[in-house]
């Protein structure tokens, strides 16, 4: 029962006709479809009027009509498990968090409360008792409860397939864009103002280094992602319990997932010449201040968190009983085994298996193998610095960023906590022998060259439809008006590279491709203390201290001929990344219709294309592209279980672990090093439209409910995914020497 089906058609086709995905993934269209006799744009206009302005009442009468009409109790035979029903009717009856309040996951009762809903709606019989159950849950229930449990439900029902989710940046905007922009939507509406613009950004004045990033750490689609992923596969999740077949690779998952954003992060860093964040240690406080300038729905604050704040110990538990949990992962490392249940060891030294056994201890999954002994580390740490500011509840502060999969991207100290949970999963990687040159070369098989385009960052304007944010008494008021936040976000040129590969024979295989830092420039302020560690060229000390930072842009199946092959790719083909997702309005308007959006991608899981590339320079920054052409082997099982995760990567490609080759230790580049192995320096510019945004902010003051116009007229930013200027697009002599 797992909804990413949908998106492995394509992948499906690796294991009987190897060839490189639809070059169109990143596009969709409007059609009208059924599914199964039932109307899927029907159910769509259901799912998102459930989600329209969640922060009140519902006011569209069908579903009214059918809330008020539904009693769980009373309908029991209409679920699969009448356990689930029994268990929540309970916990309502009792007493569950009331409508107003703040969710959050990492609370125990709430995460419950929230669980326990998302079984009735997941084990609903049918559709129809599905959206019946949803439709009593939207004003009975804590609307972040009821938001979180809709995504989950519908994610994971198969007749839910085809419904394409909101963006959540539009459905809670609040977590997305800052109080002080939407305090002026909250007056525009005060004033009966019923359309208007305003610009948001990602920070006002950059008062501390850290803010340089602020374009990648607050960006709305980055967090969305991070947010749908985890709502793609919570932590709380029983895979038996649920009957979801995609989770061999689970524990895996959590580690790429993570060690991949980190990647990207510090790329970022690297490319605005900022140092490496300090380790994380238990014994110092945490030196990254934080104010995130975010507000709850509920008119709480997020409070800010002054530089040098120290973790304490919360209500639910201490720091010593996280570090107990912490101290029995390290020797399972060491030792390279874990105990089971009933006491029994397990070992975790086969990379297959021992990582995802490891990587479910580590994020505490319900597929741990022993979550008595080993609990819930990463959720119990997370929470620390969630509550760091009232950790012992006495002065009702609001819960911090970290507290919620929607924000947390925004702190620096999401990063600085992150880095210290993948630490975990390097020192196991590092405990592994290291890949034998036969592990690595691929006989017969040489990668000759590589060409790639000219690689061109720049900032566009993104809109953000932020009504949902706003109360109306109405259903016809709510449809009179039209927010909108127009956010600066980084983009990229399109680009595409070419692989010239010699083959003797005719052969499967598996091309992929890694974006690093360059080892031919030294960041010297990134580096720091190890600059003196660095050397000209790809040599053992340099690709050793930086494989971490390489990023997986493509992984794809590929057939070469017997002589020369050459394979050519777009950015928009990669399978690490997705485009832009539709908006809210489009799609319940399109739905409303009688039509639906039809992709054979989910746009919510993969990493957004617009940042693949970390920042450029109007004078380029070095950078290395890594094309590593391997055999294709794929065991039996692999085949059987072709997976799929929000990584946006396709997991089971092959018998190898995600990450490969850097996922090990290099002890000596010339062992490393084999022909079907390519590094290729490659540098990225930037684009500055400094001037005409400083120009366009002008006239936007003046013109704040006309901006479209005077912005039109003013000058016209360029769009997603279209070439900037014709005269910085031009391939290297070295692509048109492939043609």
């Amino acid at each position: 029962m797992h909804k990413a089906t949908i998106v492995l058609l394509a992948v499906v086709a690796v294991a009987s006709a190897l060839h490189i995905p639809n070059a169109n993934v990143h596009h969709g269209d409007y059609q009208n479809t059924k599914t199964g006799g039932q109307d899927v744009a029907q159910k769509q206009k259901y799912i998102l009027q459930l989600l329209k302005n969640v922060s009140q009442k519902n006011m569209y009468p069908e579903l009214v009509s059918l809330g008020q009409a539904w009693n769980p109790e009373q309908m029991i035979n209409q679920y699969a498990n009448p356990i689930v029903v029994k268990k929540f009717v309970s916990m309502y009856k009792q007493g569950i968090l009331p409508q107003g309040e703040i969710f959050h996951v990492y609370n125990d009762s709430h995460l419950k409360e929230a669980v326990a809903l998302f079984d009735m709606l997941y084990f609903a019989k049918d559709f129809e008792t599905f959206v019946q159950t949803a439709a009593w849950a939207r004003d009975h229930v804590n609307e972040g409860q009821f938001v979180y449990a809709l995504y989950v439900a519908t994610i994971h029902r198969d007749d839910c397939q085809g419904v394409v989710l909101p963006p959540l940046y539009e459905v809670y905007p609040q977590f997305y864009v800052h109080a002080t922009d939407l305090a002026d939507f909250y007056s525009a509406k005060m004033h009966h103002v019923n359309k208007y613009f305003k610009m948001t950004n990602w920070t006002q004045v950059v008062t501390h280094p850290e803010q340089l990033v602020g374009y990648f750490t607050e960006d709305a689609g980055l967090n969305a992602y991070y947010a749908y992923a985890h709502l793609y596969m919570p932590f709380w999740m029983n895979c038996e319990k649920y009957g979801i077949t995609s989770c061999q690779m689970r524990g895996e998952e959590f580690y790429y997932f993570h060690q991949q954003l980190l990647a990207h992060y510090n790329l970022h860093r690297m490319a605005n010449y900022l140092p490496e964040q300090d380790d994380f240690d238990w014994e110092q406080p945490i030196e990254y201040a934080y104010n995130p300038d975010l507000m709850y729905h509920t008119g709480d604050y997020f409070p800010a968190r002054p530089a040098g704040q120290s973790l304490s110990s919360i209500k639910s538990y201490t720091v010593e009983d996280i570090k107990a949990i912490e101290y029995r992962i390290k020797e399972a490392i060491d030792s390279g085994f874990v105990y089971g249940k009933d006491g029994n060891k397990i070992s975790i030294t086969s990379y297959i298996k021992g990582i995802n056994i490891l990587g479910n201890i580590i994020e505490g999954n319900q597929d741990s193998v022993n979550n008595r002994y080993y609990g819930a580390y990463t959720s119990m740490l997370r929470n620390l610095f969630a509550l760091i500011m009232d950790p012992s509840s006495e002065h009702s502060v609001a819960p911090g960023v970290m507290a919620h999969y929607e924000t947390a991207l925004r702190d620096p100290a999401f990063y600085y906590y992150t880095s210290y949970i993948t630490g975990f999963f390097k020192q196991y990687k590092d405990n592994l022998p290291y890949y034998r040159p036969e592990e690595l070369d691929f006989n017969g098989v040489a990668v000759k060259d590589v060409a790639v385009s000219k690689l061109v960052t720049y900032f566009d304007l993104f809109d953000i439809d932020v009504t949902n944010a706003v109360d109306f008494a109405s259903l016809d008021e709510m449809e009179q008006y039209e927010y909108v936040a127009k956010a600066m976000r980084l983009n990229h040129q399109p680009f595409s590279y070419k692989v010239k590969v010699a083959s003797n024979k005719q052969t499967s295989a598996v091309v992929r491709v890694f974006l690093g830092p360059n080892t031919d420039y030294i960041f010297s302020n990134f580096y720091g203390d190890q600059a003196s560690d660095v050397y000209y060229g790809h040599h053992t000390a340099d690709l050793e201290r930086l494989r971490e930072y390489f990023v997986e842009l493509d992984r794809f199946p590929v057939q070469l001929k017997s002589g020369d092959n050459l394979i050519e790719r777009e950015s928009r083909q990669f399978t690490a990344t997705v485009g832009d997702s539709a908006s809210f309005k489009s799609l319940l308007k399109s739905a409303e219709s009688g039509h639906v959006y039809s992709s054979n991608v989910d746009y919510h899981c993969g990493f957004p294309d617009r940042l693949v590339l970390p920042i450029g320079h109007k004078a380029g920054v070095p950078y290395t592209l890594f094309v590593m052409v391997t055999p294709y082997e794929a065991s039996p099982e692999v085949h059987a279980n072709t997976l799929y995760s929000c990584n946006g990567l396709m997991t089971a490609l092959d018998n190898r672990p995600l990450g490969f080759p850097f996922d090990r230790k290099i002890d000596n580049f010339d062992r490393f090093y084999s022909p079907n192995m390519y590094f290729k320096n490659v540098a990225i510019f930037h684009k500055d439209f400094s001037d005409a945004h400083a120009y366009n902010q002008i006239v936007f003051n003046k013109n704040v409910n006309n901006f479209d116009h005077v912005f039109q007229t003013g000058h016209k930013f360029t769009p997603s995914h279209k070439l900037i200027d014709e005269d910085i697009y031009q391939q290297d002599d070295e692509v048109h020497s492939f043609v």
